[in-house]
């Protein structure tokens, strides 16, 4: 009889022995502990939910520790499903949500965190666990998919959600997922000036997507590239 291959993993991830619920008030802000465990679910295709009894992977928690405690960059290198956008994108929120509380919730303006993409289809791949992480911070932490999709004027239902270009160059959120070539335009047109002026001393993160692809020239361009944003 024949049957189907079956392909196991060589090993499992780890997990970490604390707790989500163990971090909160200690490594993590127990305001994003309660959305990362009572995230936006309505009209969103997965539930994006941690609970607090949920134990993360160590690679996860040691990232975590790496960028919020020691301040230092990581390079991020595992498997599909091992939950490599929570190592960096939890470590921001957190800042982000520390930086809101000291601000008594007043709303974020300006760039925190520039995330670069090489495909539109990843930066949109990201929207939904955006949306489920940030809502509950009711408007307070924002975020903004910048493509050549992005509509010049309209009206996203999510009050964490920039979905036009009028908008996030009047009152630019801190979280901008965009890719290397928008990010050479913001830095040429006159347009997209006041995303520079507004974020000015505020840049903190970036995240660069999918790095092993940068080889030879496109490695020096985007090199040039983010110290050209740096400066």
């Amino acid at each position: 009889m024949e049957a189907d291959p079956v392909f196991e993993a060589s090993f499992g991830w780890q997990q970490a022995e604390t707790t989500l619920g163990d971090l909160s008030g200690a490594l993590l802000h127990p305001q994003l502990v309660q959305a990362l465990c009572t995230p936006q679910r309505h009209d969103l295709t997965e539930d994006y939910s941690f609970p607090v009894q949920q134990h993360p992977y160590r690679h996860q928690l040691e990232a975590w520790q790496t960028l919020i405690e020691a301040s230092r960059s990581i390079l991020v290198s595992s498997g599909t499903g091992s939950g490599k956008t929570e190592c960096f994108l939890i470590p921001i929120l957190n800042d982000l949500a520390v930086e809101l509380a000291q601000r008594q919730g007043a709303p974020l303006t300006g760039v925190r965190a520039l995330f670069l993409y090489p495909l539109n289809a990843l930066i949109k791949s990201q929207k939904d666990r955006l949306i489920a992480w940030s809502e509950p911070f009711k408007g307070g932490i924002r975020f903004c998919l910048y493509n050549g999709d992005t509509p010049d004027q309209a009206k996203s239902k999510w009050r964490c959600e920039v979905a036009d270009r009028r908008t996030l160059r009047t009152d630019s959120p801190p979280l901008l997922i965009t890719n290397a070539t928008m990010l050479e335009y913001m830095l040429v047109r006159n347009e997209d000036r006041p995303i520079l002026n507004q974020s000015q001393g505020t840049l903190r993160w970036i995240v660069i997507d999918e790095a092993h692809t940068y080889v030879g020239s496109q490695a020096a361009e985007l090199t040039l590239l983010l110290r050209r944003v740096l400066h």
